[in-house]
């Protein structure tokens, strides 16, 4: 008989499909782990996530949003002013009529020492305004005596002396009435306050300001109507030259904050620095200097720059 193809595979055939079969296998198994090492899971968690890198940028955390204290209008004999000359630095409480009395003090090392320069003599009862003038030099406007009546002094023996100067420094003043806090003096005549108890005025050149109920306020360039400021917790004002600059409490400044309104506009408010040791809820007064702004808070005057 002829010779052929039989119907039962050789050992040749059987040896080919096993090979094929281990290959599968080979395969099946090497394309698994390639699946399991790009999908890892651990049992009863989710998956990590992506790693991210900063490559060198360092950003910083974030502010954290502390509560600003509460800032109370302070009693009148508390009041502070501060004005820095060339060649002297003059400060003082304001006392009250029938009340405390006033201190009014000179240094001429920058704030570092002080001399007693009240005027007791003169029988002086309340300030209502001081400021430094001629590098050595200051003026006030004070109340004196029983009645408190108002008179503007100046002293050329840096504070040794006082003597009254009503046409000089009187009629060109701008305070609050050292007998009635709501009323405002002024050159053209008195005007209201924006509030009952107004404290801080300070005023230079055309612009004026003060402190009501915690708050800030600038009077118009007519004389005649006061708007705020948009901050709460104000403790005192200051002008330095066109700007108004105000201090007190703020959210992102665990002490005293300042905030710097250009051409006393209060749309146009910048930070200007921070005092973290100063307390802003008690009695505080500012001023410009070449340094910067000064702040006298407690016992301490602090140069801030913003």
């Amino acid at each position: 008989m002829a010779g052929g193809r039989t119907g039962t595979p050789t050992a040749a055939q059987w040896g080919a499909v096993a090979l094929v079969v281990v290959l599968a296998i080979a395969v099946g198994a090497v394309a698994y782990l390639a699946y399991d090492r790009a999908n890892p899971t651990v049992d009863g968690q989710s998956a990590a996530p992506v790693p991210t890198f900063s490559l060198g940028v360092e950003t910083s955390s974030p502010t954290p949003n502390v509560t600003a204290p509460e800032v109370d209008t302070l009693a009148r004999a508390d009041e502070r002013f501060l004005s820095v000359g060339a060649a002297a630095w003059w400060r003082a409480t304001a006392g009250a009529c029938g009340g405390a009395e006033p201190l009014v003090e000179r240094s001429d090392d920058a704030g570092q020492t002080w001399v007693d320069v009240t005027g007791r003599y003169r029988d002086i009862a309340a300030v209502a305004s001081l400021d430094a003038f001629a590098d050595s030099e200051a003026e006030m406007v004070v109340g004196v005596g029983e009645d408190c009546g108002t008179q503007g002094w100046r002293t050329f023996t840096q504070g040794a002396f006082w003597e009254p100067y009503d046409d000089l420094v009187l009629s060109a003043a701008r305070y609050i009435s050292p007998t009635d806090p709501a009323v405002v003096e002024q050159p053209a005549g008195p005007i209201d306050a924006p509030c009952a108890d107004a404290r801080g005025l300070r005023a230079s050149g055309e612009t004026v300001a003060l402190v009501c109920d915690a708050q800030a306020w600038v009077l118009d360039s007519a004389g005649t109507s006061w708007t705020p400021f948009s901050d709460a917790g104000v403790g005192a004002v200051a002008i330095d030259g066109a700007d108004v600059v105000v201090a007190g409490a703020a959210p992102d400044c665990e002490g005293v904050a300042l905030t710097r309104y250009a051409d006393a506009d209060p749309e146009r408010s910048t930070p200007a620095g921070c005092a973290p040791a100063a307390d802003p809820t008690g009695a505080l007064a500012i001023t410009p200097s070449a340094d910067g702004i000064v702040l006298w808070s407690g016992d301490t005057l602090t140069t801030v720059t913003g």
